[in-house]
């Protein structure tokens, strides 16, 4: 049976083997600042993973999403204005 040891998540970022592993990334977000996080804890030779970024403001995305999902600019700010998306 497998076992381990149950601990707060922010012992995480403290962790011996995490450290050493370099798992831990510091970002900088607009709104709250500086934050430490994970890194992607998957590495294969060859293929690096995209570097961390922090989390996203709310509607940071919004054009790019529904740009992709087929709306004008027009309908994106029509729905702006009714306050549909921020």
């Amino acid at each position: 049976m497998p076992c381990a040891s149950v601990r707060p998540i922010e012992d995480m970022f403290d962790h011996p083997q995490v450290l050493a592993e370099d798992l831990v990334a510091t970002l900088d977000h607009p709104q709250v600042g500086g934050y430490r996080a994970m890194k992607q804890p998957i590495r294969f030779t060859g293929t690096p993973g995209p570097a961390p970024t922090p989390a996203p403001t709310f509607g940071q995305h919004s054009d790019e999403i529904l740009t992709g999902c087929g709306y004008s600019a027009d309908e994106i700010m029509a729905l702006r204005q009714r306050s549909v998306v921020p």
